[in-house]
């Protein structure tokens, strides 16, 4: 096992309050420990993009799984346990950077709050993951060009970083609704916005939840993913279309939000076995006797 302690940079200013440093996927365990009253001295944070772990806190141990966020006030004893392969940054503030850090704004009370409470192994979207980290290169990168700004550089991208933080906290806080209320929640937006062609991750973000959590509960409630759902409602449109309307196909496609015809084409075909065109040839064949849909195109 690989033993790894956050130190503050050498040198003066802000080379003494923030760094950040990789999590590169090592061939072993790499062991962080911040019990010592030296490395007590800053908060800790590190943003796992990939593998897993354990901290240990004075409470007990939990495990964690990427993507993640851990986040150590500072005063608290702790240590991290990465196992190998494991990918991601760590960062160390020190308490002077964190009393400068906080805007002078509504938020102001509730960040200093955040920080100065745990996330132990917070779970966020790959996609939040990869941004948060993208903010901490940049702060390295500061750190090493000590380009004019950079002072004021590192300290707003320090602050989206732990808004970021305290955001997952906020949410890790709020109660959780029942699957069915999420389901109901769910199909009310499916039907405002399938035919805006969201992916699975715009409802989930809009229902303030995360996408594994959405396609579970909705897997559990109706045996079927989101995307199913979503595929199923615009296929209900299609065919209602197809059936009462004069449009032709590509004007079908625009009114459901695809991109194109061909595409459109593909779409239904996959899911009914039958083309739009024919499908629209099907119907109007049964309909004939009393002549209704004569008229179609």
């Amino acid at each position: 096992m690989t033993e790894q302690n956050l130190r503050p940079l050498p040198g003066p200013g802000l080379l003494q309050d923030v760094e950040v440093a990789d999590i590169g996927g090592a061939l072993s365990a790499s062991e962080w420990d911040f019990s010592a009253p030296r490395a007590r001295l800053g908060a800790h944070g590190f943003v796992l993009a990939s593998g897993s772990g354990l901290v240990r806190l004075e409470s007990g141990a939990t495990s964690i799984e990427a993507p993640s966020v851990i986040w150590l006030p500072s005063g608290m004893g702790a240590s991290v346990r990465l196992e190998a392969g494991a990918r991601g940054v760590t960062m160390t503030v020190s308490d002077a950077a964190l009393g400068r850090v906080v805007p002078a704004s509504s938020i102001a009370g509730p960040l200093r709050q955040a920080i100065d409470r745990p996330l132990v192994g917070m779970r966020l979207e790959a996609g939040a993951a990869r941004a948060t980290i993208r903010d901490l290169e940049e702060i390295r990168r500061e750190t090493l060009e000590d380009l004019p700004g950079m002072r004021e550089a590192i300290m707003s991208r320090l602050c989206l970083v732990l808004i970021a933080f305290w955001r997952l906290g906020e949410v890790a806080a709020q109660p959780q609704a029942a699957p069915r209320v999420l389901v109901q929640n769910f199909m009310q937006l499916v039907e405002l916005n399938a035919r805006a062609q969201w992916r699975v991750a715009d409802y989930a973000r809009t229902m303030g939840i995360s996408t594994d959590r959405l396609t579970s509960a909705i897997r559990r409630a109706t045996g079927q993913s989101p995307l199913e759902l979503v595929h199923g409602r615009l296929l209900e449109d299609a065919e209602s279309l197809l059936e009462r309307s004069a449009l032709q196909v590509r004007e079908i496609a625009d009114a459901l939000g695809f991109r194109d015809a061909g595409y459109f084409n593909r779409f239904f075909t996959r899911l009914k076995g039958i083309s739009p065109g024919r499908y629209r040839q099907r119907v109007q064949r049964r309909a004939s006797p009393d002549g209704s849909y004569a008229a179609w195109p």
